[in-house]
């Protein structure tokens, strides 16, 4: 039936209905094999891949930041668009995060694969990386520091152009206090920080009340 002569007073009332039926349903995409139509939520179906900045000195820490703030300036704005690439039976999707620095004259850029059928790590690359503050610019400590509430420390690693790597040195040798004059209260703040399972997060979460 033409487009013409379904809107026309000549088509039946039944092929409308038919008609509309057929363009609004929604189909669920088959497993490994997946094209435009198979869209049923918006998203984008592409083969995984990698892109932009793949090194991990600036993976690692941006992965461990909660993906949130620029290895490259240290701001949190960064976007985020998944591609998806194919579906499971069991419903499980595979596919490419990519994130993309917005300030002014950044514009850097990275990739993650993901796998939510993977256990414990859905982005699957990074299941052997360390954990915390490991790798982590003076720009990122800098921004720990003010989310746990360490105002003099965040001066004292401005000022001595201390990063992730040289922060955990110190205080794994217990020369932290006597090096950066720091309080008992200072240190035992600094301890609890970095047990928290979240601690290396550079934004906070929110807890449900």
């Amino acid at each position: 039936m033409s487009l013409k002569r379904l809107f026309s007073r000549e088509g039946s009332r039944k092929g409308v209905v038919d008609y509309s039926a057929r363009r609004s349903m929604i189909e669920t995409p088959p497993p490994g094999h997946l094209t435009d139509r198979h869209d049923p939520h918006k998203l984008i179906w592409k083969p995984q891949s990698s892109k932009g900045d793949q090194a991990d000195e600036s993976r690692i820490p941006f992965f461990n930041s909660g993906f949130t703030t620029c290895p490259k300036c240290g701001e949190c704005d960064v976007w985020r668009f998944e591609e998806t690439a194919g579906i499971r039976e069991n419903g499980d999707t595979y596919g490419t995060e990519t994130f993309r620095c917005q300030t002014k004259g950044c514009k850097w850029k990275t990739s993650f694969k993901y796998d939510n059928g993977v256990p414990y790590c859905i982005h699957f690359e990074a299941r052997a990386w360390p954990r915390g503050i490991h790798f982590y610019p003076v720009t990122f400590m800098m921004r720990w520091c003010e989310r746990h509430g360490l105002d003099n420390l965040k001066h004292q690693v401005f000022s001595r152009n201390i990063d992730g790597d040289a922060f955990l040195t110190l205080y794994h040798s217990g020369q932290m206090k006597a090096a950066l004059n720091l309080s008992s209260k200072t240190v035992s703040k600094v301890k609890k920080a970095l047990e928290q399972r979240d601690g290396a997060l550079l934004t906070k979460t929110n807890k449900k009340k």
